[in-house]
């Protein structure tokens, strides 16, 4: 018998209710990625590895997120409302049809992540790199864009206030702005 802590057996029933940040953790290690729809509303997953998890449709409202690995994973119809992810790696990341509604994102790297559909409504997105992002159709309604990098970026049909964008701190090179023209 295994009596590694947190061992289950396979045949074992779990909910997703009963996970916490350190039950996910533990099976993130041991292989497991499919975490999809779940609940870890206000968890502590500060510096945490998940690259390649599958996260869609997860609560993870007002969760603490910064430093965290999250690179290639998919986020995809996630609740990040609130969510602090200072200085995490979405790179390649999916987070489509997801909440960051308040989320704080400075200094987080986006590159080439897929964002399309997205809420970033009142979100930091201060000095974040969002180079090669696509951000089509996604709401970035008073989002702090300070600094932001979207060199590269889609912004096609993106809902946002062109006088969110001061073009003297924010790199557009290459952008597609949300009326389709490529600002260069």
């Amino acid at each position: 018998m295994n009596t590694r802590a947190g061992w289950m057996p396979p045949e074992s029933e779990m909910s997703w209710g009963d996970m916490d940040a350190e039950l996910l953790l533990r099976r993130y290690g041991q292989g497991e990625r499919n975490f999809r729809e779940v609940n870890l509303s206000g968890a502590i997953l500060w510096k945490a590895n998940l690259s390649g998890a599958d996260l869609g449709g997860a609560d993870l409202v007002g969760a603490d997120l910064s430093e965290a690995n999250l690179s290639g994973s998919n986020l995809s119809g996630a609740n990040l409302t609130g969510a602090n992810l200072r200085r995490a790696n979405l790179t390649g990341a999916k987070l489509i049809l997801t909440s960051l509604r308040g989320a704080n994102l400075e200094r987080s790297e986006l590159t080439k992540a897929s964002l399309e559909r997205s809420d970033f409504s009142w979100a930091n997105l201060t000095r974040a790199n969002l180079s090669g992002a696509d951000l089509s159709r996604s709401n970035l309604t008073d989002a702090n864009l300070q600094a932001t990098i979207l060199r590269g970026a889609n912004l096609k049909q993106a809902k946002l206030k062109i006088s969110q964008i001061n073009p003297t701190v924010v790199d557009l090179g290459w952008t597609i702005m949300p009326d389709g023209t490529i600002h260069e």
